[in-house]
């Protein structure tokens, strides 16, 4: 499966056409990607010498 956010003119792919209802995602989902976010964060901030406690999402 692609990246697709189903937005492309030209998509390819039939599920993600303009006729396509779009869904909200789960609150799971966005738990696990503002989770991913503050790892990311955490991350960039000891490689860059930056304190994480001064990072804020």
């Amino acid at each position: 499966m692609s990246a697709c956010n189903g937005r492309c003119d030209d998509c390819p792919y039939d599920f993600c056409g303009p006729e396509a209802p779009k869904r909200r995602p789960s609150k799971a989902a966005e738990r696990s990607w503002r989770q991913d976010a503050l790892f990311e964060l955490e991350e960039l901030g000891d490689l860059y010498g930056i304190d994480p406690g001064a990072v804020t999402l």
